[in-house]
């Protein structure tokens, strides 16, 4: 492959909550809400409140994360379907590893001050850890002087594999979203890829500069979902295609990003959670 490219820099932190608490199905949604209003608590400046217009907006990490319209996130949340106990994962790409602290303090705010859901039920922190460091226990937070972000650039790159979605992917095809699995094509994976990855490099707009190659086939259903939307007062649909799938044939450069999009996720509403999934290689 002669395309020249920079590892991914990323810092995935993890959170288990204590044991008593049922989540939601679908948690990403609801814990995307409440990291929006624990991070506003956390760093608005603004008396008023309000972003329109606000002083600080351009330097402002709640504003760039939840106001600003032509932003790229450089953030997601990921957690899987109908667990029983609440675990989750938030992602932190490129410049947004800076945002840590925010982040953290943020976390903690959410669930063991404000509360998750309508309810706003507090829900206790069992333990937070960033890769192999624990970093929160017994309600205190430790040092953060030794943490360093992950690297992240596939080197390996076979023309099989096997991929199984955690969450629905929600993608368009002829400005519809896709509730078949025929309406799913391969280059539609690769370019949600190699747009994750260039625009959370800072590159705007990326085109993609070949043609995927290779085949795809496998077992696919449709997942309806719903949120509340708060700021909307209504229900939202955020239904997508689950299922597994092979992949062969696959050109270098297909593999090469599909396998960055297992950081990244694909489709639609990634910040979220949509778009996970998993590539384990597949035996001839």
């Amino acid at each position: 492959m002669s395309e020249r490219l920079e590892p991914l820099r990323f810092l995935r932190i993890d959170v288990t909550a204590k044991d008593g608490y049922a989540p939601p199905f679908f948690a990403g949604s609801m814990l995307r809400g409440a990291m929006g209003a624990a991070l506003k608590h956390v760093v608005c400046i603004n008396p008023s409140l309000r972003c329109q217009g606000c002083f600080a907006a351009k330097d402002c990490l709640f504003y760039d994360w939840f106001e600003n319209q032509n932003a790229y996130h450089t953030y997601r949340i990921t957690a899987r379907l109908g667990m029983r106990r609440l675990r989750f994962s938030l992602w932190l790409y490129e410049d947004a590893i800076r945002s840590l602290p925010y982040t953290l303090s943020a976390i903690r705010f959410a669930m063991e001050k404000k509360g998750l859901g309508r309810e706003e039920k507090r829900v206790p922190i069992e333990r937070i850890d960033i890769g192999k460091k624990r970093i929160y226990e017994a309600d205190e937070f430790k040092s953060l002087e030794n943490i360093e972000p992950q690297h992240y650039l596939p080197e390996n790159l076979p023309d099989r594999w096997r991929l199984k979605w955690h969450t629905p992917l929600r993608i368009k095809a002829d400005n519809r979203f896709v509730r078949n699995g025929n309406g799913v094509k391969l280059d539609q994976l690769v370019r949600s890829a190699y747009r994750r990855y260039h625009e959370i490099k800072g590159i705007q707009n990326p085109k993609i500069d070949f043609y995927p190659k290779g085949e795809m086939e496998g077992n696919w259903r449709y997942l309806d979902l719903t949120r509340y939307s708060n700021r909307q007062r209504t229900h939202m649909k955020l239904g997508g295609m689950m299922g597994e799938i092979t992949l062969k044939n696959l050109d270098k450069r297909s593999s090469f990003y599909l396998q960055m999009g297992q950081m990244l996720g694909l489709g639609k509403q990634t910040v979220f959670g949509l778009g996970d999934y998993m590539l384990t290689l597949e035996k001839e």
